[in-house]
């Protein structure tokens, strides 16, 4: 059953989802790895993870990851403020991430 402030949370998330849908990969992260990240995998695991919890209560394997990346991406993000747009691009995935924490977390209440 979903909650009021997880249908809020749900709503939220969904026009951030179509808003980031909008967005291009930030070219200068093809071949950078910032603290050893891959940003192109942090990017479709972390995305992934957010259409995931969109559709339903997080597995366990899924929720661990989600927290994980979400972390680290929130350690790597002030490496990011020499490219403005993948800062902001990053910036808006960690947001997203971090509502999807939310929402999972909102859903298990």
């Amino acid at each position: 059953m979903i909650t009021g402030a997880a249908e809020a949370r749900l709503d939220q998330l969904a026009r951030l989802w179509d808003e980031f849908m909008t967005l291009r990969f930030p070219p200068g992260l093809y071949q950078r790895e910032p603290q050893g990240s891959c940003m192109v995998m942090m990017d479709t695991t972390l995305a992934g993870c957010v259409a995931s919890a969109m559709d339903g209560p997080l597995d366990d394997r899924n929720r661990d990851l989600l927290q994980a990346r979400t972390a680290a991406l929130g350690e790597i993000l002030p490496s990011l403020r020499d490219d403005e747009y993948a800062a902001k691009y990053f910036a808006h995935l960690h947001g997203m991430t971090v509502l999807a924490i939310e929402l999972d977390q909102a859903r298990r209440e």
